[in-house]
């Protein structure tokens, strides 16, 4: 069955109550005001057993609110289920919680922390669908500012777009916000390396003392393996 892209309505709305303490909403007289209240939508979603209507107010704009109602129909159509209730910090906290059976417990304990000293903080009260890559920008810009070390951040947002690659997976997300965060590259090292002869003479060094690591030093010298390869 095609599904209508025009459901839904966008509305005007308050939280003005009659005498007997019932919300006005719609139906509010002030609303001739162009001041008062607030505008909102709601559409009908498919669901197996009774209606369920989605309802988000607090939109500024007409034009807001209709964008918002275009993104729910979008998402319905690429088949994403969509919990307006559900914030960033619940969805990451019972991701963590069902990966940590497959993650090291070092992984398990960096990415906690991760969640709980920055993403948290900066998303959790965010509903996970209104997770934008303007709100991840904002996130790197002023982490970078306040001198953040550029491999912890980019840790820090490998994380959130783990996280949101299982969403995309699951049907929970259309997109993964954290995707193309633009992290500036950590500055190479310059690194100064032995001459042959430094070399040379580094070596007959440890065979004159009798160090007991000559040899270790003799392999990684002459075959280029890197510590933990020769260990």
């Amino acid at each position: 069955m095609r599904q209508n892209p025009h459901r839904g309505r966008v509305y005007r709305c308050c939280a003005c109550r009659d005498s007997n303490g019932r919300q006005l909403g719609a139906r509010c007289p002030k609303l001739t005001n162009a001041r008062h209240g607030s505008w909102a939508f709601a559409v009908d979603l498919p669901s197996l057993d009774t209606r369920r209507t989605m309802r988000r107010t607090g939109f500024a704009t007409k034009a807001e609110a209709s964008t918002a109602l275009s993104h729910v129909l979008e998402c319905e159509r690429a088949g994403v289920s969509l919990d307006d209730s559900e914030t960033v910090a619940s969805y990451l906290t019972h991701w963590l919680d069902t990966k940590s059976a497959t993650l090291k417990t070092d992984t398990v304990h960096r990415y906690r922390d991760y969640l709980r000293n920055d993403l948290i903080p900066a998303f959790g009260a965010l509903p996970l669908e209104r997770l934008t890559h303007e709100h991840v920008k904002q996130f790197v810009q002023r982490e970078l500012a306040a001198g953040r070390g550029l491999v912890t951040l980019r840790r820090c947002i490998t994380t959130l777009s783990s996280a949101l690659n299982d969403a995309r997976r699951n049907h929970r997300l259309p997109n993964n916000a954290a995707r193309f965060a633009k992290i500036p590259r950590p500055a190479r090292p310059e690194l100064t390396c032995w001459s042959t002869t430094q070399a040379g003479a580094f070596l007959r060094h440890c065979r004159t003392v009798n160090d007991p690591l000559a040899e270790l030093f003799e392999v990684m010298i002459c075959t280029g393996m890197r510590k933990g390869e020769v260990l």
